[in-house]
C-alpha cells in the first residue's frame, strides 16, 4: 500500500475521530515495519514502544 492511500485514510479517520486516526497512524507503522529486516523492526519498536504505549493508554480509555 502507498504513501498516497495511507493519507487518504489517517485523513477520514481523523474527520471521524482522533482515536480512530491514532489507530490508523499505528497500522500504518505496523505496515512499514512488517516490510523491514526483523531486527531492525524490533529496534524500532524499542525505540517507538513508549510513545506507542502512550498512544495506546490515551484511546482506550
Amino acid at each position: 500500500m502507498g504513501a498516497k492511500y495511507w493519507a487518504q485514510e489517517i485523513k477520514k479517520a481523523e474527520r471521524r475521530s482522533p482515536k480512530e486516526a491514532a489507530a490508523r497512524r499505528l497500522d500504518r507503522l505496523r505496515s512499514v515495519l512488517r516490510r523491514i529486516d526483523p531486527a531492525l523492526a524490533n529496534r524500532a519498536w524499542r525505540e517507538v514502544g513508549d510513545s506507542v504505549q502512550r498512544i495506546t493508554d490515551r484511546y482506550t480509555q
